[in-house]
C-alpha cells in the first residue's frame, strides 16, 4: 500500500471515529456540548477531504463520456487530481489506465505499479499496466503481466484483448488462437473479442466469416476505437468495394479519439485511404489486404506496389454490404447474437502453416 492510500485510509479511520467520539461525548451530560461539537467539525472537514479527489474524478468522468480529443485532453488534469487528493482504488485504476492511453504515460505507470502493491484490484492493475510495456515494445514484460493475472484467477475481457493483441504482435499465432478459443469458451464476447475473432478469420483467409463478425459488432454499437473500422475497410477491399472501405475509414475520424495505443494514428489513416483512393496504388493495397493481412491487423504501414489492374474479386455477400458504414443504429442486447468460433479442422491447419 503506497503512502497516498494509506494516508486515504487514515482520513477515513480518522473521520468514523470523530464522529463515534462525538456521539458519545453528547450523550454525557457532564461534558460541555462545545467539545463534541469539536469533534464534529473536525468530522466535516475530514468528509469535505475525503470528496475532493471524488469530485475531481467525477468531473473527468463526465468529460469522457463525449469522445473528442478536447474533452479527454481536459479530463487528462482531473485524474491527476484525483489521485493527489485521494480517490479510491477503482479511481486509481481508471485514472491509471486512462493516462496511458491519453495521457502522461509514465504517470499512469506510476500509479498502476502502486496498485500492483496493495491487496485490491492487483490483478486489474496488471492487465492495464501491460498496455505500457506493449507500447514500448516490451512484448515480454506485457504478456508477463497479463499471465500473472489470469494464473490468479483474473480472467475478463480486457485481460483476454490485451494479452490476443500481444501475441499477434509477436506473431505467436498459436497462442493467440488459444486465447480467442479460452475467451469464447468463457462467453466474454464483446465488440473487442469478436474483433480479434474476426482478426484470425481474416488471416485464415475466411472473410465471410470474418465479415459476419465485425457486422455483429456494427450492429450492437458504435465502436469508439479504431481496430473495427480498419478491419471492416479490409473486409470490403478485399470483395473489391474501395468505396466502402474508404467510408469506413473516414468514419474513424468521426467516432474515435487518437490515443496512445491507437493501431494507427489519424495521419497514418488519412495517408491509407489516400494510398486506396488512388488508382495507380489501389489493387495493390487490396493484395497486402489478401497476402498480408496482418499488415492491417498490426498497424503497419502499408507499401502497395503500383499500377497493379484490379483483380478478380468475390462477389460483395448481403450481410457485408448491409453492414457497410459504422454509422449502427441503437444498440441490441448482446446475448442476441450467437457466432460459432469454435476452432475447427481449417483453423488447425492453418495453425500449423502460421506457426513460423
Amino acid at each position: 500500500m503506497d503512502k497516498k492510500e494509506k494516508l486515504r485510509k487514515f482520513r477515513q479511520t480518522a473521520l468514523i471515529a470523530c464522529l463515534f467520539i462525538g456521539m458519545l461525548l453528547l450523550m454525557q451530560k457532564n461534558i460541555p456540548s462545545t467539545v463534541s461539537i469539536v469533534f464534529f467539525s473536525v468530522a466535516l472537514v475530514l468528509v469535505i477531504w475525503n470528496s475532493i479527489g471524488t469530485f475531481y474524478y467525477s468531473k473527468a468522468a463526465k468529460l469522457l463520456q463525449k469522445r473528442s480529443k478536447e474533452n479527454y485532453e481536459k479530463a487528462i488534469p482531473y485524474l491527476e487530481k484525483a489521485v493527489k487528493w485521494g480517490v479510491n482504488e477503482n479511481g486509481q485504476l481508471s485514472a491509471g489506465t486512462l493516462m496511458i492511453q491519453y495521457g502522461d504515460m509514465e504517470k499512469g505507470k506510476e500509479i498502476l505499479e502502486a496498485l500492483t502493491k496493495g491487496n485490491k484490484m492487483k490483478e486489474e492493475a496488471k492487465i492495464s499496466l501491460s498496455m505500457y510495456y506493449w507500447v514500448k515494445k516490451d512484448l515480454d514484460k506485457a504478456i508477463e503481466l497479463c499471465l500473472e493475472a489470469r494464473e490468479k484467477g483474473k480472467k475478463d475481457k480486457n485481460l483476454y484483448v490485451n494479452l490476443c493483441t500481444y501475441y499477434m504482435e509477436k506473431g505467436d499465432l498459436k497462442e493467440y488462437r488459444k486465447y480467442t478459443k479460452e475467451c469464447n469458451d468463457l462467453s466474454l464476447a464483446t465488440p473487442a473479442t469478436l474483433d480479434l475473432e474476426a482478426s484470425f478469420y481474416m488471416m485464415a483467409g475466411d472473410w465471410k466469416k470474418a465479415g459476419e463478425h465485425l457486422k455483429s459488432i456494427f450492429d450492437k454499437t458504435v465502436p469508439g476505437y479504431k481496430d473495427p473500422y480498419i478491419h471492416q475497410a479490409m473486409v470490403l477491399l478485399h470483395y473489391g468495394d474501395w468505396e466502402g472501405a474508404v467510408k469506413n475509414l473516414r468514419a474513424i475520424s468521426t467516432n474515435t479519439v487518437d490515443s496512445n495505443i491507437s493501431v494507427y494514428t489519424q495521419k497514418e489513416i488519412e495517408e491509407i485511404i489516400d494510398l486506396i483512393i488512388d488508382e495507380n496504388t489501389r489493387w495493390g493495397m487490396l493484395e497486402i489486404v489478401d497476402k498480408a493481412p496482418e499488415t492491417f491487423i498490426k498497424g503497419q504501414m502499408p507499401q502497395p506496389r503500383k499500377g497493379l489492374e484490379k483483380p478478380e474479386t468475390p462477389a460483395l455477400p448481403s450481410f457485408v454490404e448491409e453492414s457497410v458504414g459504422p454509422m449502427a443504429t441503437e444498440i441490441q442486447d448482446e446475448d442476441s447474437q450467437d457466432i460459432d468460433t469454435s476452432l475447427n479442422d481449417d483453423d488447425e491447419e492453418w495453425l500449423k502453416r502460421h506457426q513460423d
